[in-house]
């Protein structure tokens, strides 16, 4: 049987890292109109993307560890 919470906690762990490696992987400090300020903040918003993530993850593989 699905445990459903555990899906939508993967997929959403998902969505959380990729978001977060797609800021991460834009950030061009050479743009125009880029300040010291906002490429610190987009790093920090992709960074705490990557850490919900891994939170996820680690709440369903707990999760389906439990289920066993």
């Amino acid at each position: 049987m699905v445990n459903w919470r555990s899906v939508i906690f993967w997929f959403v762990g998902s969505l959380s890292v990729f978001f977060g490696a797609l800021i991460a992987g834009n950030i061009d400090p050479s743009a125009l109109g880029a300040t010291t300020g906002s490429i610190t903040l987009a790093y920090i918003i992709s960074f705490i993307l990557i850490l919900i993530g891994g939170v996820f993850w680690i709440a369903t593989s707990i999760a389906h560890i439990e289920e066993e």
